[in-house]
This record gives structure tokens, sequence and C-alpha cells, in this order.
């Protein structure tokens, strides 16, 4: 694809190439919003519409790197489940890292533990931003997690949250059920 349309005519393969590239068009403007698929229109090869869009969207941004990382810090759990919250900023996070990805080692055969540091550093810095969004009632568990030495994962942490949570529902299920058969009763 990353061949001309002009450099492919001449070869064997041109049809077969021309069907790909015209599927690949296609694909690309169906999943684009209207106006900016209006400013790719023009675009001959897929290859033209992607250099477009790189060139319109590829950019860093100051502002589009503060975005997701405002709305992470600002999330809160607000009454839903340990799931949905959790599941809420993991889809933050993949949008924060594909914005600005962590810097990584580009040495040749290096031994150095750079990327393996900026995984334990990015994975602590998501457990802490999950922790400070919780509800008030998971502030046993939070205080549990935090004095945990070492400090546990983020896949455990929320594991032990979502644990506490099927367990308050268990609890409150038994404390709703006399209730419920008292007035029963009456």
């Amino acid at each position: 694809m990353a061949q001309s349309r002009n450099q492919k005519k001449g070869t064997s393969n041109y049809m077969a190439w021309m069907r790909c590239d015209a599927m690949i068009k296609a694909w690309l403007t169906t999943v684009m919003e209207k106006n900016i698929c209006n400013s790719v229109k023009y675009a001959t090869t897929a290859s033209q519409i992607w250099k477009d869009l790189l060139e319109l969207f590829g950019k860093e941004s100051s502002p589009r790197a503060y975005e997701p990382r405002q709305r992470i810090a600002t999330t809160r759990q607000d009454g839903a489940s340990i799931s949905t919250y959790f599941t809420n900023l993991r889809s933050m996070w993949d949008e924060n890292a594909s914005i600005q990805p962590l810097p990584r080692c580009a040495c040749d055969g290096c031994s150095c533990d750079l990327g393996k540091r900026m995984d334990e550093f990015q994975e602590k810095e998501r457990l802490y931003q999950f922790l400070m969004g919780l509800d008030v009632e998971f502030h046993v568990i939070k205080k549990q997690i935090l004095a945990t030495k070492p400090i546990p994962t983020l896949g455990n942490a929320y594991h032990l949250v979502a644990k506490d949570e099927r367990q308050r529902s268990i609890s409150n299920d038994k404390r709703v059920q006399p209730e419920a058969a008292t007035f029963k009763a009456f």
C-alpha cells in the first residue's frame, strides 16, 4: 500500500492491489465522522488518506493529552459498581496511553530496566487513581490495600475491592430479608 498507484500500474498484481486499496479506502471512510471524511475525500489511495489523517490527528497536542488525564483525575465511582467504575477508568487509561505512550529505551541490546520501571510506575499511578475514586464505603479496604507491603498490583487491588463489594451485597441482602418477612407477617 505504501507504493503509489502509478508505480503499481505496470505490475501483474495491479488489479488485486486496486481492489484491496478500494476496500481499505471504503473501510476508512465508513468509520470516519462525516466532517473528517470530507477532509480526505479527494485522496486517491488509502495510503494518502492515512497520511492525511496522520497529518491532521497524529501530532502531539498538549490540550489533547490533558483531556483524558483531567477526566481520569476527576472520575469517581459515584455509586456505580466496582466493575463499571474500573472499566470506565481502564478505557480512559487506554485512551491516555494511545495519545501519549510511556517512553521506552531505544538502545540496541540494552540491558537497562527502564521499560520495567516505567510499567511499574504506571501500575502504581493507576492503582492510586483507582483507589482515590472509590466511594466512602470502601474506606477500610482502601486503607488495608495501602498498608500492604509490598503494595498489591492493580489487578489484585481490583479483586480485593470487588470481593468486598460482593460481601457487602450479601450482607445487605441478609439484613433486608428478615425485615421484609416482618412486614409480611403483619
